[in-house]
């Protein structure tokens, strides 16, 4: 199999993209950089520019929210086939909070404007985001929620 072709079946069993046609997913697979991150290394920083999503491939990374005073609260751990930063790209905003590798982590990165078109063109892609940021939100209301008892 060729790596274009690995690519598009690795995107293809990401439920975000599992609707789409291989066509499209090879699109995707092409203009995707494969990113490596080492253990502990900072996949995105909080408040820096959002200029590309990621999708965890292999690997798990932790995310951190930084309070008012600065304080790191681990906010949740992703896992393979996990989509971030997300949220600044469609803010057209800054990172949110902190990623970083718990180990050896794999991802693609996606550039905003690749990530866009997709959310502009696909029906079935938007709503995939629209669930995991609702998804994302009530755990960030329930973590919330339980710090003030």
């Amino acid at each position: 199999m060729q790596p274009l072709e690995r690519d598009a079946e690795v995107l293809r069993n990401i439920p975000l993209f599992a609707g789409l046609p291989t066509a499209r997913l090879k699109l995707i697979a092409y203009t995707a950089e494969v990113v490596r991150f080492e253990p502990g290394e900072e996949m995105v920083r909080q408040g820096d520019p959002a200029d590309a999503v990621y999708i965890i491939i292999e690997g798990e990374a932790e995310v951190w929210l930084a309070d008012a005073e600065g304080h790191q609260i681990s906010v949740a751990t992703m896992g393979p086939n996990s989509l971030f930063g997300e949220i600044g790209v469609i803010a057209r905003g800054r990172r949110t909070t902190t990623v970083r590798a718990t180990g050896p982590v794999t991802t693609f990165k996606i550039s905003d404007k690749v990530f866009l078109d997709l959310v502009r063109s696909s029906p079935e892609i938007a709503m995939q985001v629209m669930t995991v940021l609702a998804q994302r939100l009530e755990r960030t209301t329930a973590l919330l929620q339980h710090d003030r008892r």
